[in-house]
């Protein structure tokens, strides 16, 4: 069949253009697009649906929600009226309810829910062994803890089937636990019963760090310090985080005596050294434990002694700092050294030199020796008499003869 020309076809016939017209008209319409041997309306058939092959006068109805037989009616059967996804014909054994279709829970409500041909099958057994069913007002018919009156229990469940959990059993912080459960607030996700580190304590028991096994509320040592207080060494009850003396510090911190407020570990004068390290004066730099000895008035070193300066070892403290030493750079120069006669120093310290001191007696050796050995002088007197024992004796010969000239001026007189 071929379609009737239209305006500007009609134009083209007009001018003879015959092949053109050919090349441009239309291509013939499939009358039986669906190959279901019925023709579309519009060739003068009666397919209803040309484009489905189980579709056409006098098919059998299927449930497809469809008019398979092109008689203009669709089956009530395969109507969803209820609109729960399920028609008479795919089971639905009332279509005026949506709670009704097969596989619905069933209830207690002398209805085929489940439409399996058993009205309230199973809901009126007692499935748990409780004591009651579903239509006797069980909440959870598989569950024997769960029934109209149990005693509720921790387990986050309705068990007395009264529609509510109790706010107890509910974890309202999220951390885990339940205040029945142990949870000591339950508004804190902080706080809860796990003991997240196996110390023993949970962060209710008021472990200071659940993370950290090494705090913990134990006082192995007695001292009355836990971890978790402070204790740096929770096996010695020398050890804690008491300030017993008020420093600032305690034992923890390097205390070496929180007994004594003037021990502690600051170097409050910069020198390196703190009084628990033995600064004996820790507001002066100079003063510390093996400091060298200044003329200062202070005891620089800490070993009990001021102004212990002695430069040349020799045992005696330099005049400079109070002491006898007249002269701290000779070893040989002190209060108990003997007199050389002859060197014009004073050794001996007695601010006597030479011929003035006592102990070269008459003046110098003249030996040139520079030594207190026994010449004999010109005019035949010993400034010094041999050593005994290692120590000279012409100092007691001088004092003698002193001795007996005052004798002799007293009797004369």
């Amino acid at each position: 069949m071929t379609a009737p020309l239209q305006g500007w076809h009609r134009q083209l016939a007009a001018c003879g253009s015959a092949a053109l017209l050919l090349a441009l008209a239309p291509p013939a319409f499939a009358c039986d697009q669906d190959g279901d041997g019925h023709d579309d309306p519009a060739c003068g058939g009666q397919d209803c649906d040309d484009q489905d092959a189980a579709v056409y006068p006098g098919a059998p109805e299927i449930c497809d929600e469809k008019d398979s037989d092109c008689d203009g009616v669709i089956p009530a059967d395969e109507v969803d009226q209820d609109y729960d996804h399920w028609a008479i014909c795919e089971g639905d054994c009332d279509d005026t309810l949506i709670s009704v279709f097969p596989g619905a829970a069933e209830t207690c409500n002398g209805v085929d829910d489940d439409c399996d041909g058993i009205v309230d099958d199973d809901v009126d057994s007692d499935l748990d062994g409780d004591g009651f069913n579903l239509c006797q007002g069980d909440c959870d018919n598989g569950d024997p803890l769960v029934y109209p009156g149990a005693p509720e229990l921790c387990d986050r469940l309705d068990n007395d089937c009264d529609g509510a959990v109790p706010a107890d059993e509910i974890d309202g912080d999220a951390d885990g636990a339940s205040a029945c459960e142990g949870d000591c607030d339950d508004g804190d996700p902080v706080l809860n019963d796990s003991d997240a580190d196996a110390d023993g304590y949970s962060t209710c028991d008021q472990d200071c760090d659940d993370a950290d096994p090494t705090l913990d509320l134990d006082d192995l040592d007695n001292d009355g310090w836990s971890t978790c207080d402070g204790d740096c060494d929770d096996l010695d009850p020398t050890v804690d985080a008491a300030d017993d003396d008020g420093d600032g510090f305690s034992t923890c911190d390097g205390d070496c005596d929180d007994g004594d407020p003037d021990l502690e570990i600051l170097d409050l004068d910069g020198d390196g050294w703190s009084t628990c390290d033995g600064d004996c004066d820790d507001a002066q730099p100079t003063v510390h434990e093996g400091a060298e000895e200044i003329c200062d008035g202070r005891d620089n070193d800490c070993d009990g002694g001021i102004d212990e300066v002695d430069q040349d070892q020799d045992g005696w403290r330099d005049a400079d700092c109070n002491g006898p030493d007249c002269d701290d750079q000779d070893p040989a120069i002190h209060p108990h050294a003997d007199e050389v006669c002859d060197d014009g120093v004073d050794n001996d310290c007695d601010d006597l030199t030479d011929g003035e001191d006592g102990d070269c007696a008459a003046g110098d050796d003249d030996g040139g020796d520079d030594d207190d050995s026994a010449d004999e002088a010109p005019d035949g007197c010993l400034c010094r008499h041999p050593a005994v024992g290692g120590r000279s004796v012409g100092w007691p010969l001088g004092v003698l003869a002193g001795l007996a000239v005052l004798w002799l001026t007293r009797r004369e007189g």
